[in-house]
């Protein structure tokens, strides 16, 4: 099973806000699911995939 980051850890990560984080959720596919009304996960092989895409998007344009 793939390592589970929570939306706090991804804010670390990349330095970033909670509102990019949902930016990225709502706009861009982040694939986070929820454990909890206040817990919010992305598995780290879906990080990686989701990252791989966008930045491969961000190339074409």
């Amino acid at each position: 099973m793939s390592k589970r980051i929570s939306k706090q850890q991804l804010q670390q990560m990349y330095g970033v806000n909670r509102k990019t984080i949902n930016t990225w959720v709502n706009e861009y596919g982040l694939p986070m699911f929820s454990t909890s009304p206040y817990k919010r996960y992305v598995r780290e092989d879906d990080l990686l995939k989701w990252e791989s895409s966008n930045i491969m998007n961000s190339e074409r344009n």
